[in-house]
């Protein structure tokens, strides 16, 4: 059975869980080993270390299964997938390291360059505090974007500071409890704190520009955003199938004799936010293309540009529609008790990320009039 299929058979556990997900910031055991046993935790990693390898549009159906059933477990399940592409990108002897035990090697991290490297003998000393690592408590390795600095100077590249990925063992950092938040908490995408810890050399992953590797990485972290909207368009999904149920079931609107489903009114809305979905969800497959990190040539940073837009926009689309499911239920969806209430947090946290905020529709706006320069290595 393929991954996809063994997801479809773990949904009603996953959803009967979601209370004790969201309550604990974090993946049970059972559930944890249940998404191991279905191969959501390999999805990614080196095929020559036991990964499924899978292609940009399968991985991100994974993804969007889930995140009907939970949001916090398909966005867990789709960083853990872009951790492992990023350490694939590392010395091929750090990369036999890292998956020495096995494919199914659970990592966090973050992109955001939030701490420094300083250059020191053989290596790194690395310091600083990341925030939102999602899954960091279950870590095995981090990796953290440094700053590089070199003697007491920052180090530039190109006229920016240059940058560069660290990978750590989860013993070198400390997890602090930051991750108390309006949705997704299952997530438990908490700060990790670093002090003084040494990185050897071998265990940074160089971006240089112009490189393969570097266009490589930065394909695969531009094509990660899609794996935000596949999240946020399974939670979609479920809203509206949360609403139709009720409808369905036979509510009735505050003082009204006609059932929520023969109304006219909740029927063109209830329409509206399906078509706001299945449009969301074409936007989304048309830009996966088949291999992560596969796009290169003179058009890369516009076509990384053009990623991250389309997965903004398909995000967007998600929430929109999430909202609209919401409000169609009326006062039933404010009690905690109706899962579209989580659903509606959730939802409005995945839009808060970065690579759906409207930045990126600049940056791409800016390539199509020719001022978009190459967008640096990430």
């Amino acid at each position: 059975m393929t991954t996809l299929q063994l997801v479809r058979d773990l949904l009603p556990e996953i959803a009967a869980h979601a209370d004790e997900v969201e309550r604990v910031r974090g993946l049970p055991d059972h559930l944890l080993d249940g998404l191991r046993a279905a191969g959501c935790l390999r999805m990614l990693a080196p095929e020559a270390y036991g990964g499924t390898g899978l292609n940009v549009p399968d991985t991100l159906r994974v993804i969007e299964t889930l995140g009907t059933a939970d949001a916090s477990v398909a966005w867990l399940v789709g960083q853990v997938a872009l951790s492992q592409l990023i350490i694939g990108c590392a010395p091929k002897e750090t990369v036999a390291e890292i998956f020495v035990d096995g494919p199914d090697v659970y990592a966090a991290g973050a992109v955001a360059p939030k701490g420094r490297a300083t250059e020191v003998d053989g290596g790194w000393r690395i310091s600083g505090q990341w925030p939102f690592v999602t899954g960091c408590e279950r870590a095995a390795w981090v990796y953290l974007n440094c700053v590089l600095v070199r003697g007491r100077t920052v180090a530039m590249d190109e006229g920016r500071p240059a940058t560069r990925i660290m990978l750590l063992p989860a013993a070198d950092v400390t997890v602090v409890d930051t991750w108390h938040t309006l949705g997704l908490r299952g997530t438990g995408s908490h700060d990790l704190a670093v002090s003084g810890r040494y990185c050897p050399a071998e265990r940074a992953v160089e971006l240089v520009p112009g490189s393969a590797e570097a266009a490589r990485a930065a394909m695969s972290i531009a094509q990660s955003s899609l794996i935000i909207a596949a999240a946020a368009l399974g939670i979609a999904e479920a809203a509206l199938r949360d609403v139709v149920e009720l409808a369905a079931g036979g509510k009735r609107p505050a003082l009204s004799a006609t059932r929520l489903a023969s109304s006219t009114a909740f029927q063109e809305r209830l329409g509206e936010a399906r078509m706001v979905v299945q449009a969301g969800r074409a936007l989304l497959y048309d830009q996966a293309g088949d291999e992560w990190g596969g796009y290169s040539g003179p058009d890369a940073a516009l076509r990384r540009a053009q990623v991250r837009a389309a997965s903004a926009q398909a995000t967007a689309l998600a929430v929109r529609a999430t909202d609209a499911a919401f409000e169609l239920a009326g006062g039933t969806a404010v009690y905690d008790s109706s899962p579209l209430s989580r659903r509606l947090r959730d939802a409005n946290t995945a839009r808060q990320h970065f690579v759906a905020s409207r930045n990126s529709y600049t940056a791409f706006g800016a390539h199509l009039v020719g001022e978009g320069g190459d967008g640096g290595p990430l």
